[in-house]
């Protein structure tokens, strides 16, 4: 080849990767434009937002133009300091910390109460308040599921165009959990698929239809926040404890900022009922649950017939093992 043709061909290489570069910053801007435009002016209310998911889910919304947010958690202390940080980053009444336990109903309906009060209506609630402590499970399916179910009834009650809202988006966050890397994690993992479920019925078409409310599960992979980083020393057993942090060494971390940025991108294409799956800081991705129907196992004996050699003279008998009726094995 030619120094002339070789060269033709590096200028032409060089001009595709400009415009490929180019074409993905205008698609860049055209999604930031659209989820300014989805987020811009909104009020918030973010369970567990004083620091890991619920803290980095508070930065975007700021970010991306939301009007005013409330942030709920247990930490009393660095909730006020957040308030005061972005008073002095936003300016005034742009963000209200309220200190309260999701496991607690009476505070949780004046938490909420507070909040509309501030923001004079709630636009979308992401619930994330979770902990993570095997040793205590009554305290974290309190927290897990009890804290959870109750922020969703009381999201579906101050967003539902039917009572006191006009509609909105209720985000649940659960996990992406690989059972196998879960084996030490039992309370935990029951908790997370239990939102999945939540998520599922009240996304009903019939539930929309009626409250104007948009459901969607979020499920983060393993993410650097205190609940991970302190997770070994909250499980059951040493043993335990041995078994899973070999098992962390082997997984890929992301970032709180990875997930919420991710939400953002989810919040403008999402359907409801859906659920997203951020993981090792990539993209997000949906998945589904599969009808119950469609994971029914075919085995080759759930009507076997068996010749056998013992005859008569009608003809040899016959075998018939049938477990369709009773669940269990049965010959006749």
């Amino acid at each position: 080849m030619s120094q002339g043709k070789y060269l033709d061909l590096l200028i032409l290489d060089k001009n595709e990767n400009n415009k490929r570069r180019q074409s993905s910053a205008s698609e860049k801007a055209k999604e930031i434009e659209a989820i300014y435009g989805l987020v811009s002016g909104k009020n918030v209310l973010i369970t567990g937002g004083a620091a890991g998911l619920g803290n980095a889910f508070m930065n975007h919304f700021l970010k991306h133009g939301a009007n005013k947010i409330t942030i709920l958690d247990i930490d009393k202390e660095i909730g006020k300091r957040i308030e005061l940080s972005v008073e002095k980053s936003c300016g005034e009444k742009k963000v209200l910390f309220i200190h309260a336990d999701v496991s607690n109903h009476e505070l949780m309906i004046a938490a909420f109460e507070e909040a509309l009060n501030f923001m004079n209506d709630i636009d979308i609630v992401i619930n994330n308040a979770g902990i993570l402590d095997e040793r205590r499970w009554e305290k974290e399916i309190a927290v897990n599921i009890g804290g959870m179910v109750r922020t969703a009834l009381l999201a579906i009650k101050y967003l539902s165009k039917n009572q006191l809202g006009h509609g909105g988006t209720l985000v649940n966050v659960s996990q992406h959990i690989d059972i196998k890397s879960t084996a030490q994690l039992p309370v935990y993992t029951a908790t997370k698929h239990a939102m999945i479920g939540l998520s599922q019925s009240l996304a009903e078409s019939y539930q929309i239809e009626k409250t104007g409310i948009r459901v969607i599960t979020l499920c983060p992979g393993l993410t650097e926040t205190a609940l991970t980083v302190d997770s070994p020393n909250k499980l059951l057993s040493r043993v335990m404890k041995a078994d899973f942090v070999k098992t962390l060494e082997q997984l890929s971390i992301q970032t709180p900022y990875v997930v919420a940025q991710g939400l953002m991108s989810i919040l403008r294409v999402a359907e409801s009922g859906s659920i997203w799956v951020i993981e090792n800081g990539r993209t997000p991705y949906e998945v589904y649950v599969p009808n119950p129907r469609s994971l029914r196992r075919t085995y080759k004996n759930n009507f076997t017939v068996i010749e056998t050699k013992v005859g008569t003279r009608d003809g040899p008998i016959r075998e018939v093992c049938d477990n369709t009726l009773t669940g269990l094995m049965s010959c006749a």
